[in-house]
């Protein structure tokens, strides 16, 4: 990939609204089978979004998958929370990763037209398109993207590996933090 590609890619990702944007080496990227077990084993969505396992390809192929690129564009975005959005977490989440959403897909297509073709987005958590998954047929598909986790990329190691501090948010919390990455090739 062109330098100068890269600097327009992560402007895009900036100007888009995302707090941050780093350069990935995704051959770097720690991965495991332990962030696909915290989806089975800890998240009231799993089976329920066609963007998280048990929907999603399995590890292997997913895997494979991830081994066709060598660099990706990390993107954090950030929002301010109030006390009384705390109380509706599910919604003030679905604004959050729908944001995020939002800026890595306007990257994917930023090097998707500089014939990066093979640019693909992926976000950290769940999938918020939909207020109920038709997990028949996405009704989004020009727009859902699998998790990060669902590729069982260890999302907070990715986020400290590239220089952001990143940790469990505990206590009186004025800012959220979430990640995705655009994998170009």
């Amino acid at each position: 990939m062109k330098r100068e590609d890269m600097i327009e890619l992560m402007k895009e990702a900036r100007q888009a609204g995302a707090a941050d944007v780093k350069m990935v080496d995704v051959t770097k990227v720690k991965r495991g089978v332990w962030p696909r077990m915290k989806c089975q084993f800890g998240c009231p969505q799993y089976g329920k979004s066609l963007c998280c396992p048990s929907y999603t390809p399995e590890l292997a192929q997913m895997n494979e998958f991830l081994n066709e690129y060598s660099l990706g564009i990390l993107v954090k975005h950030t929002m301010p929370i109030k006390l009384e959005e705390c109380r509706d977490w599910q919604e003030f989440d679905i604004r959050l990763t729908n944001g995020l959403l939002d800026i890595l897909l306007k990257v994917e297509k930023a090097a998707m037209m500089k014939n990066y073709y093979k640019a693909f987005a992926l976000k950290a958590g769940r999938c918020g398109l939909c207020k109920v998954c038709n997990l028949k047929h996405c009704i989004h598909p020009e727009s859902a993207r699998p998790s990060l986790e669902a590729c069982g990329i260890d999302v907070f190691a990715l986020a400290r590996d590239n220089g952001f501090d990143t940790h469990v948010l505990t206590g009186p919390v004025k800012e959220v933090s979430v990640y995705g990455m655009v994998l170009v090739e």
